[in-house]
């Protein structure tokens, strides 16, 4: 495996020349294939999206609309095939493969038909008396047939191999875009488990202050509870529903957030089928991330192709003044008719015809364009320099971006499991609390305020379980390492 000696290359000397960064990268990196998006399956067949041109229905028309519970996977999937970016990347995929088939087809002899017909030589001559007059013309008819093949040509030769990087390029642009959408997808997918979370939490709120103030009035009813014990109980229930209704408006919100990304039909709203729960753990060291980030980033291996195609654009403007050498075959077929004067009133047809073939070597050497192929060079050449500075920058922030992911997956984690027990030990709070409400020795703000921070407890680990995943899922986005259950 070449990565850790990447990884340590990177980290011990930090700066790399051109030829061994291609070398390095284009070893370990992944093959330029395309991201075929597969079908959608029979069962999220209904879920295609609506041709590019429709129209937006009306709100009339969005009166019915169908909650779709969706799992992770299947939204993933939505997003490969619904989105239209990634379906607009791909015709521009082969857009650029056509472009590059025409380039091609230069390689290939050419074959050229030419044909005429016409009245070259049409007179009428009269004599003195109208019966010795008489008339002259003449019908010609060519036919000429030229096959030529280039043979060689320098400029064919680079704009071709220049086309070929701008495919890749493309290519590498549809499969990181398409890693972007679905890392939208999974983001927005584990917003609306944590907002679908928050609202089971807030609804057992919700539920326990009305609980809560049913005691209270039953207690107040009996004379062993003041008013201003029902009195609070009522305001915690408002509060709790307030924030019920503020959590329900942020899950829509987040509902329609998933549709927009998925491309959903008008009228469909996704819900999350799978519960707001770790996804996963982050095995790989440092090391690992970073050496698997810089062989499969397509960013990197995008500049790559693009110091690669302007190189071949900069050969391409000195090759105007490289000499061009090509074979050529040529056949001609004329023929000519009509009548012509034949003694003093007497007129013939005659016919007489031509056959001529040729074959040969055609050189063409330019003497001079006053510079402009130099010129033309020169600045290709600047341009390549510059991609290699960008991709010497975009090294670095990638370098940065798997560092900050990966240790803040990690601290994250261990937050998540801090909130899990911080929630078992609220949960054992608020039951000793309602069990010395229930026996007397507790006044009802003690497990008011209990059930306050249980709730707040269990929101928080929601937060925590929604940005472990987050990262987690920009940490297999950066890599593409696989993330273990």
């Amino acid at each position: 495996m070449p990565f850790p000696v990447l990884c340590h290359v990177f980290q011990r000397s930090g700066q790399w020349t051109p030829r061994f960064l291609v070398g390095a990268l284009l070893a370990s990196a992944q093959p330029l294939a395309g991201v075929a998006a597969e079908p959608l399956p029979a069962s999220l067949a209904d879920l295609a999206p609506p041709p590019p041109l429709a129209g937006p229905q009306l709100p009339d028309h969005m009166a019915d609309q169908q909650l779709r519970p969706l799992s992770l996977e299947e939204a993933q999937q939505l997003a490969e095939v619904n989105h239209p970016a990634l379906q607009a990347a791909a015709l521009e995929v082969e857009s650029r493969e056509a472009r590059l088939e025409a380039s091609l087809s230069a390689w290939k002899p050419q074959a050229t038909l030419k044909s005429s017909a016409g009245l070259p030589a049409l007179a009428l001559e009269y004599q003195y008396s109208p019966e010795t007059s008489y008339p002259r013309g003449e019908l010609e008819t060519n036919l000429n047939l030229e096959a030529t093949w280039l043979w060689r040509d320098p400029q064919r030769d680079a704009r071709i191999a220049a086309e070929r990087h701008e495919l890749d390029q493309v290519k590498l642009q549809r499969q990181f875009l398409h890693r972007d959408l679905k890392l939208q997808a999974t983001e927005s997918y584990v917003e609306l488990q944590r907002a679908d979370a928050e609202v089971d939490l807030r609804l057992a709120a919700v539920q326990a202050a009305q609980s809560n103030l049913k005691i209270s009035g039953a207690r107040h009813g009996a004379g062993v509870a003041a008013r201003l014990d029902v009195l609070q109980a009522h305001a915690q229930l408002t509060e709790d529903e307030a924030l019920l209704a503020s959590a329900k408006a942020q899950q829509t919100i987040t509902r329609r957030r998933l549709a927009r990304v998925l491309n959903l039909p008008q009228g469909v709203v996704p819900t999350a089928r799978d519960a707001n729960r770790r996804q996963g753990r982050w095995t790989a060291t440092l090391e690992e991330s970073l050496a698997a980030a810089f062989a499969s980033r397509e960013e990197l291996q995008q500049f790559l192709a693009a110091i690669q195609e302007r190189e071949e654009r900069a050969k391409e403007a000195l090759a105007a003044l490289q000499p061009t050498l090509s074979f050529f075959v040529m056949g001609a077929w004329s023929q000519a008719s009509g009548n012509v004067l034949s003694g003093a009133s007497t007129i013939e047809s005659q016919f007489r015809g031509r056959i001529s073939t040729a074959l040969g070597l055609r050189f063409a050497m330019p003497l001079s364009d006053g510079g402009t192929a130099q010129a033309s060079a020169r600045r290709w050449s600047l341009a390549a320099q510059r991609q290699e500075h960008l991709f010497a920058e975009a090294r670095n922030a990638f370098q940065q971006q798997v560092e900050r992911a990966f240790h803040t997956v990690h601290a994250q984690g261990d937050t998540l499991e801090l909130r899990a027990r911080q929630v078992a030990t609220q949960q054992e709070i608020l039951n000793l609390a309602t069990a010395r409400y229930e026996a007397g020795v507790g006044t009802q703000q003690d497990l008011i305020d209990q059930q306050n921070a249980l709730t707040r407890a269990a929101v928080a680990h929601a937060q925590a379980v929604l940005d472990y995943n987050l990262s987690l899922a920009q940490l297999h986005r950066y890599t593409g390492l696989s993330v273990q259950p």
